[in-house]
């Protein structure tokens, strides 16, 4: 999660999440992440086309994976 967040093309906010997909290895790490709004969850499939970036004020998806 190096890469700075963008505004939400929906509202404009700056509160904007990373959507974090898989099983997190740190379980406390994951969890205060969630609770300070820093990243959604995703769930555990990934697809091509999921998004990358969530709004934490009006819930809208966007933006591709990027996948190495």
């Amino acid at each position: 999660m190096t890469e700075s967040k963008p505004k939400c093309p929906i509202c404009k906010s700056n509160n904007v999440a990373e959507i974090f997909y898989g099983l997190p290895a740190d379980m406390e790490w994951y969890l205060k992440a969630k609770k300070e709004k820093k990243i959604v969850g995703g769930g555990c499939s990934v697809s091509w086309d999921d998004p990358k970036w969530a709004c934490n004020d009006c819930h809208h998806r966007w933006g591709g994976l990027e996948f190495d």
